[in-house]
């Protein structure tokens, strides 16, 4: 059985992941807001420091986000930006740099990013910009930590609580079960991606975008 961290397990893409994985066999261990502010580093590395008693761990999956609702760039608050870039990418920097350590090898970090870091959004651009930093950041350790795997996938519109509030569309937008099973795929090592690889779901398809 493999144990696995889940962020953002509380709703959308991070709920879907969760029951995939459990179906499958999986010890998750699920965190959401109640359980540590992430774009504090104080409270990550106490998140941090608790889950590493049940090392070591197989997999990191970090589902967590933030996009606001203000899409023009003029007139997004600084607070705005900031919790964008805190959460988005600071947050998954420490808790691989935490908890990396406590993941076997042959394990490793599944990010869940998003198209706007392949093909940035005008509407969305500081959102975009922190999702293509998570691009880079999972391929630049594919590159530098043989031991472990790195994954960045990328969904396009999705039927999450997120997606309605800023776009109003979510019930005509692909299911967050097709990026859950994506992640399972993963874990279970039955897809052949391959380490480095930046994984495109869009509209219920599934391809490789780029890969190292």
């Amino acid at each position: 059985m493999q144990t696995i961290l889940l962020t953002g397990a509380g709703g959308g893409i991070g709920s879907a992941t969760k029951a995939v994985l459990e179906a499958s066999g999986a010890h998750v261990i699920a965190v959401g807001r109640q359980d540590a502010d992430l774009t504090s580093y104080e409270e990550v590395k106490a998140l941090c420091k608790r889950i590493a008693k049940d090392a070591p761990l197989d997999w990191l999956v970090f589902a967590h986000g933030f996009i606001s609702t203000e899409t023009e760039f003029e007139k997004q608050k600084p607070a705005d930006i900031k919790l964008t870039f805190d959460l988005n990418i600071l947050s998954d920097i420490y808790l691989t740099q935490l908890l990396l350590p406590s993941v076997r090898k042959g394990g490793g970090v599944i990010f869940i990013s998003s198209t706007a870091g392949l093909n940035p959004n005008g509407k969305y651009a500081t959102y975009s910009a922190s999702k293509a930093a998570v691009n880079a950041f999972s391929q630049a350790l594919a590159r530098n930590k043989p031991e472990h795997t790195f994954f960045s996938v990328c969904p396009g519109p999705t039927n999450t609580t997120m997606r309605e509030r800023v776009a109003h569309d979510a019930t005509m937008q692909q299911s967050p079960d097709v990026v859950a099973r994506v992640v399972a795929d993963i874990v279970a090592k039955s897809s052949g991606y391959k380490s480095g690889d930046t994984i495109l779901v869009r509209d219920g398809e599934v391809s490789i975008a780029t890969q190292v």
